[in-house]
């Protein structure tokens, strides 16, 4: 009886121990658990969603374009005065200047090989300095607002459009007449190209910048616009 009763202690004992074990097992399973959880949760906490690119909102470009349609009106008084250095009048005038070397191109005709040459030659200068004066100093500025950075990607797209028909202008002999056909898309695309300028564009960056800002733009563009015909004429 004796041996039995010690044995049935010792069985319970050992039933005692393996549960204490068991026990501290799911104990340090369970900090185990927790711990690993909180790391999980620490790494997903310092993980940030990049911010999404600020838009426009309507009423702010409501309102810019306001602000530019009441400086454009007055900028209209005085952007005809030869001293004026606003940015947007500089790069009107050249507008006016490409403009016109456009309507000269477009009435030559096949016979007119040795116009057509100089024509060329002088539309691509022009062309050069003025999209390097907008692609520089103008567009660079509109991109830092919300309200003018797709205006300014779409006239980079539109320069680069020009200059392709440009380029394939020189290739083709200006005696054929596909010369007088591809000048002309070179017109019009140019001509809707001023007009989203001198419209949507040049109204958005009435809006955002003061007259201040739009004189000093126009003072980099006039010491660009020197260096390159500078450089040009070295060569």
């Amino acid at each position: 009886m004796k041996r039995a009763s010690a044995t049935r202690r010792s069985s319970s004992g050992k039933r005692s121990t393996t549960k204490r074990a068991a026990g501290a097992r799911k104990t340090a399973g369970g900090r185990g658990g927790a711990r690993a959880k909180t790391a999980r949760g620490a790494k997903k906490t310092t993980k940030k969603k990049a911010a999404p690119r600020k838009k426009p909102s309507s009423g702010s470009t409501v309102a810019t374009t306001m602000r530019g349609a009441v400086a454009g009106a007055v900028a209209a008084v005085t952007k005809r005065m030869p001293g004026d250095t606003d940015a947007l009048a500089l790069l009107e005038r050249d507008h006016r200047k490409m403009q016109a070397l456009l309507k000269q191109g477009e009435d030559t005709t096949e016979q007119a090989v040795g116009r057509r040459t100089e024509l060329l030659d002088t539309i691509t200068h022009e062309l050069t300095i003025h999209e390097a004066l907008e692609e520089k100093i103008l567009y660079p500025a509109l991109k830092a607002h919300p309200e003018g950075k797709d205006l300014a990607l779409e006239g980079y797209q539109e320069h680069h459009v020009a200059d392709l028909l440009l380029k394939e202008l020189h290739e083709v002999a200006k005696d054929d007449e596909r010369w007088g056909a591809k000048f002309k898309v070179l017109q019009e695309n140019l001509d809707h190209h001023i007009d989203e300028e001198e419209g949507p564009m040049f109204r958005t960056a009435r809006g955002l910048f003061s007259r201040e800002e739009l004189q000093a733009l126009g003072a980099e563009m006039q010491k660009m616009k020197a260096q390159l015909e500078s450089a040009r004429t070295v060569r």
